[in-house]
Order: structure tokens, then sequence, then C-alpha cells
């Protein structure tokens, strides 16, 4: 690493969406749920420079201790041979307290404690990892504790590659270390952590974290601090909790990342909200043809034809289907096969709040399952969600490939990011999914499966 500053945690991505949900980390076992043991201890996990009593350095300090362990564990399994100390330790620093005269020199140090602000690195020159504690409080505020545990994990997972002897362009290096930290937040889930716990619903509000976490629209995946989108972050870490290690050990350059740098990727420059409702009809009626009839590489027909559902703006008693039940705000209506949204209370907020594709994504939801019923499979269960959600990131891959026949429609910088905000933001409402009860993670995954893996995930 050419110097701290070339490699934080994050890529200070400028946006009005973020949340005050929290999530918990507290000292003890994962379960059973309430019981706690004490906190690592400073013999355990040395932090320098960490103040006593300090709740940002007692997270850091138990998240630590159980990364160790967790890659103690598991580092043989996944490299051979044995996962060795981080000789340079880990150091606690806060610009407004910390005497540059405290820390040792080199090229990890910069000599003015303020370059060393609003970051947190893993530095191999000297094999030390440094972070901001006042920087890492007021990300607490914002996303709750467990962003503190999950840096540190991420930081790992760097001296994770450096005594693997991975070398990675920094895009690869950046989702690669944060596929391990989700594979070790799934093993704190397990409860096979001492310190840390976390449970899957509380990773809803970490999740948007990649709202800060995640480039800044229209970077370049060349640069030489490349970290990923938004979905190129979260989708890592989700791959990690999902496929274990061995999955993040095999991420190399030809893994598909959505990061474009902007006046370089193709991009249809957004539109008025009619004009993207109109559109959004076209897409998905252009899309399930294609897959039902042609295909896409790498993906057989489906076989059959589509009767395209009616999709109209609908609101008050226009969104209770049949004329029973309660009123939704999106919803695929199985008595006259049409997909109705409510445009004030849903569709034009996400237009305006999310973004252009945020729109085609909730729209993708009830039409799938206007495809499912007309397929002869379920409407009205779990499965039935995650395979329409699973099914909007199949559309997304295809798109982003550019292998939509007629070129109906194309990725814009950011645009799979805004799917996964308006998962997160939106879709978990029961008034737009109703009854599913899936977290905004599970939900996401889905979207993140069928992205990645095409229509052969989803179900159809």
């Amino acid at each position: 690493m050419p110097s701290p500053a070339a490699r934080p945690v994050a890529g200070l991505l400028a946006v009005g969406l973020l949340v005050g949900g929290c999530t918990t980390v507290v000292a003890g076992t994962a379960s059973p749920a309430g019981t706690t043991t004490a906190d690592a201890t400073a013999a355990e996990v040395e932090i320098s420079l960490a103040e006593e009593g300090d709740p940002t350095d007692r997270v850091a300090r138990n998240a630590l201790a159980d990364v160790l362990a967790y890659w103690e564990e598991t580092y043989p399994q996944v490299f051979g041979g044995t996962f060795g100390p981080i000789s340079g330790g880990f150091w606690s620093i806060d610009p407004d307290e910390t005497d540059a005269a405290d820390l040792p020199g080199g090229a990890c140090f910069a000599d003015d404690v303020d370059e060393l602000a609003d970051n947190a690195y893993y530095c191999s020159d000297d094999d030390v990892v440094v972070y901001d504690r006042a920087w890492m409080a007021d990300l607490v505020g914002d996303y709750g504790p467990f962003i503190v545990a999950e840096i540190m994990a991420h930081e790992v997972g760097h001296a994770v590659q450096a005594q693997a002897g991975l070398d990675d362009p920094s895009i690869v290096a950046e989702t690669q270390a944060e596929c391990f930290a989700g594979a070790w937040t799934r093993w704190v889930v397990t409860g096979s952590a001492e310190h840390v716990t976390v449970r899957p619903k509380e990773l809803d509000p970490y999740l948007l974290g990649y709202l800060y976490f995640g480039d800044a629209v229209g970077s370049s995946p060349d640069a030489e601090d490349a970290h990923g989108s938004l979905f190129d972050q979260l989708s890592a870490f989700q791959e990690g909790y999902a496929d274990g290690p061995r999955a993040c050990a095999a991420f190399d350059g030809s893994r598909v990342y959505t990061e474009q740098e902007a006046g370089r990727g193709p991009g249809r420059g957004g539109g008025s909200y009619r004009a993207v409702v109109d559109g959004a009809d076209d897409v998905l009626a252009g899309f399930w043809d294609q897959a039902l009839a042609r295909g896409f590489p790498g993906t057989d027909a489906l076989g059959g034809t589509l009767a395209p559902p009616d999709v109209r703006a609908a609101d008050g008693s226009g969104m209770v289907c049949g004329g029973e039940g309660a009123e939704l705000d999106l919803q695929y209506c199985p008595e006259d096969g049409s997909v109705r949204y409510d445009a004030a209370d849903l569709l034009e907020p996400v237009y305006d709040d999310v973004g252009d594709f945020a729109v085609t994504t909730l729209l993708g939801l009830p039409y799938a399952m206007a495809v499912r019923e007309q397929r002869g499979l379920s409407v009205d269960d779990p499965e039935a969600v995650t395979s329409a959600v699973c099914a909007t990131g199949w559309l997304a891959r295809e798109a982003y490939l550019g292998d939509l026949d007629g070129a109906r429609l194309e990725i814009s910088p950011g645009d799979v990011d805004e799917a996964a905000v308006v998962l997160l933001q939106y879709a978990t409402e029961p008034t737009v999914v109703p009854e599913s009860g899936l977290s905004g993670f599970e939900l996401v995954d889905s979207f993140r499966q069928g992205f990645v893996d095409g229509g052969s995930a989803c179900g159809f």
C-alpha cells in the first residue's frame, strides 16, 4: 500500500439517504438471546492508544478478537498454512487528541495526524490496522455499532490477502475484503463468536451503509483506489455471507462489476416520471417476451408466451384487488391480471428520492408475479416474492450486459445501486411486498442472485 490515504474504507459518497436505524453489537454470545460474557480484554487484543472506556474502542476490540479467532480457524481451510499475527498491531487515533509523537514513524503513518482522519486502513508496509475512532463513532450514529465491527473485519480481510499473497486490482481487493467480512458475519450470526452478536434482520440498516462505503456514482472501476459501487460492495458482502470464504478467495478480474465511469458506460439519461413509468412497462414486456421466447446468453428460453398484464395507476379503492382486503401501494391482481401501483404514495416519491431504475425495479415485482401465474406458479408466498425479486436482478443483468433485444434499456452509472436501495427502503413495507416476512437483506440477496447467475436462479 503506497500511503494511508490511498486505502480509505469509504468512498465518501455524498447522498441524502442516511438512516437512523440501529443494529446490535453487544458483548457476549449470539445465542441464547440476551446472554452476555465479558468484553475482550487488552491482553487478548492490544489496541495502541485506545482510550479506556471508549465505546468505539470497546466494540473494535471485541470485533478484532472474534475476527482473529475466525481466521485462525478458517485460514488453513481456505489457503493452507496458518494465519499469523498482524505484527504491527492495531492503532486507534483521534485527530483532536492524538499526538503525532505517540505514533511510530514509517510509511503507514503520516506526520500530521489530521491526514489520518475519517479513515480506517490496513497498511501492508508495517502490517498494521489503523482507525479514526471519532470518525467511526459518527458512523455508529447513522448505521449502528455493527458498522465498527464490519470495518474491523474488512481491514483484517486485507491482512488475510497480504498473508495469502493475493495481489489484485483495487476494486477486486476491496470487494474481496468485503466478501471476507460477510463470511465472518455469517459465522457471528450462527453463534460462533465469543464477543459480537448480530441477528440477520438487524443487518438491514447496516446494508444502507453502503450508500457511504460505495464509490461515488460515475467513478472509474480502474482507479487506483476503486472500491466498487454500492451494489458491488453490498453484493460482495452478501456473497461471503451466503457462500463462505472460499467463494471470496476466488474473486478476480473476471467478476462482473457495476461501477461505471461517467461518460464511458452506456446510459439512457433518465426522463420525466411519466416517461420512466411508460418506459418500464415497455422494458418489462420486452424482457419477459425475450426470456420466454428467445432466451439470453447463458440462459435458454423458458418457453411459452406472455400475455402482457395491464400496468396502471390506481389509488384508494382501486388498490384493493377484487374489492376485498387491504389497500396496497403495489400489487399484482389475479382477478383481472393487472399490475397496479399507487403513484402519489409510492412511485412518484421513489422516482424523486431514489431514481428512475428504482421505479422499474418495483414495477418488476408484480409484473414477475403475473408471469408466474401464467406459468402456473404460486404468487402468494415467500417463494414467489424471492423469485420475483430475483427476476428484477436478472433483468438488470441482461440490461447491464447489453443483451436485451432492441436496446430497450441501458443501465446508467448508479442504476443497479438504486435497485438495492429501493428494495431496502421501500420493499420491506407490507403495503409494497405484502406478508412476505422477508428482510431487506434477504430481498437484496435474491436480487443479487438474479444479477450474478441469471434466470437459472429465479425459479421460473
